[in-house]
């Protein structure tokens, strides 16, 4: 891909630099929020090679790219430096619903950060690897160092989500990233019997836990402008973090983190409670999660998993990505086995072997949803293979994203029994995916 030509030609067709209030990226998608989306020419996105869909949900225009992503958005962001949005931008988007505002908030506020999960869930996967076949000692200084790399993503995820949300609502990232980094200390976070100028405080667990973030940063937002209006220009540099910082701090410490930590803690137990339906309940969750994939609203779902592993030491309700993710790999591949024009039977196995080892949104935009049928194979085989979620009721010790290479992820307790549930349920999905497709058929035209 030559990466400023892809570049320069994607700006000009969502309608400029002028037109983008703001951008970033995840793992497969640029993600814009235009000022205006009519301007976007989405019939002519399409026609890129090397756009592979285009999705306008949840507040955000979204150019599915694949995994060259990340060096392409560099170039976006190298042409297109985000500018400030003004009063005449925001007012044209008022009408835009208060669900679509909260989900693109939160959307906008973990993509950001899902290197970072994708990097420390590879290396937790890495490293029960390496220890489960002797390879690595738990005693050893590697062990110590792959293992901090590993949980320390998660412990400090809420820091960079806190730091995400504040750029996306234009307030000081620093100072928010700062505020929930000092709540994340282990002086703070899930220590009893504290208090705060004499007021006693409910025992919060803020490492792992993005929902305070999430809450504060709209909170302090609000406070940066108000405060702005009543400090004098002159003592602006000086006061202004020092008030800003202090009163968010305050509030957090005293509503926002208690509120936060009651609703992570119903979300956790909800989780509990939705798995006593076992079987309906995850084959149910599993025909969704290609769903909430291609409307590209899966990351939403993070603070449930976050809250649940951080809870209970696992998460029941990420699983549902294991199925969703490779009934997609083995419809994809039913197509590219089943095909008889070279374009679907190439783009069919190329996607689903993608799917298998790292993602899925190749799969999903360029063959499944495209050819249409093949995406309601995908779904049939998720469900099927969900039934087997809940007779096993497979759990997830640590978040990532379902891959063959992730498979590790799914190894915990006191037994192994899970992992090969998990392997099984992935090959389960495999195959019901590919069945299912090639027995619905697919029109190639």
């Amino acid at each position: 891909m030559n990466y400023k030509e892809t570049a320069s030609k994607i700006i000009e067709l969502v309608g400029g630099c002028e037109n983008i209030k703001s951008h970033t990226h995840c793992m497969t998608r640029l993600r814009f929020v235009l000022k205006d989306n009519s301007i976007a020419q989405e019939a002519l996105l399409n026609e890129m090679v090397e756009v592979q869909g285009v999705v306008n949900k949840a507040g955000q225009y979204q150019i599915i790219i694949g995994a060259q992503v990340d060096e392409l958005y560099k170039e976006v962001n190298q042409q297109c430096p985000i500018i400030e949005e003004t009063e005449s931008d925001k007012s044209k988007n008022e009408e835009e619903t208060l669900f679509s505002k909260i989900l693109g908030y939160v959307s906008g506020s973990i993509a950001p950060a899902l290197s970072v999960l994708i990097a420390a869930g590879f290396t937790s996967a890495l490293t029960t690897l390496l220890t489960q076949f002797g390879i690595l000692s738990t005693d050893s200084s590697t062990y110590l160092f792959l293992n901090q790399l590993a949980n320390l993503g998660f412990t400090y995820l809420p820091v960079m989500v806190a730091f995400g949300a504040a750029k996306r609502l234009k307030t000081n990232e620093y100072l928010a990233g700062f505020i929930i980094l000092v709540l994340c200390s282990t002086s703070i976070s899930g220590v009893e019997g504290l208090s705060f100028f004499g007021i006693n405080l409910m025992t919060v667990k803020y490492a792992s836990n993005i929902v305070p973030a999430l809450f504060m940063v709209p909170v302090m937002a609000f406070v940066d402008k108000k405060i702005t209006r009543f400090i004098p220009e002159v003592a602006k540099a000086a006061l202004k973090p020092f008030i800003l910082c202090l009163v968010t701090f305050t509030i957090t410490v005293l509503v926002l983190g208690p509120i936060g930590a009651i609703i992570g803690n119903a979300l956790g137990s909800f989780c509990i409670w939705i798995s006593n339906f076992g079987v309906i309940s995850m084959a149910i969750l599993s025909i969704f999660h290609p769903i909430l994939v291609m409307f590209g609203t899966h990351t939403v779902l993070s603070p449930i998993f976050m809250n649940e592993t951080a809870m209970f030491g696992y998460s029941l309700l990420a699983v549902k990505a294991l199925t969703g993710n490779f009934a997609m790999a083995g419809a994809a591949l039913a197509v590219g086995l089943k095909a008889k024009k070279d374009v679907n039977k190439s783009s069919g196995i190329t996607s689903g072997i993608t799917a298998l080892l790292s993602v899925t949104e190749p799969a999903l935009y360029g063959t499944l949803l495209r050819l249409k049928k093949p995406f309601i194979g995908a779904l049939i085989g998720a469900g099927l293979s969900g039934i087997f979620l809940g007779i096993f009721a497979v759990k997830s010790y640590a978040p990532g994203q379902a891959t063959l290479f992730t498979m590790a992820l799914y190894k915990g307790g006191d037994s192994m029994s899970n992992f090969y549930y998990a392997c099984l349920c992935a090959v389960l999905a495999i195959v019901f995916g590919f069945i299912a497709t090639w027995i619905i058929g697919f029109d190639e035209d």
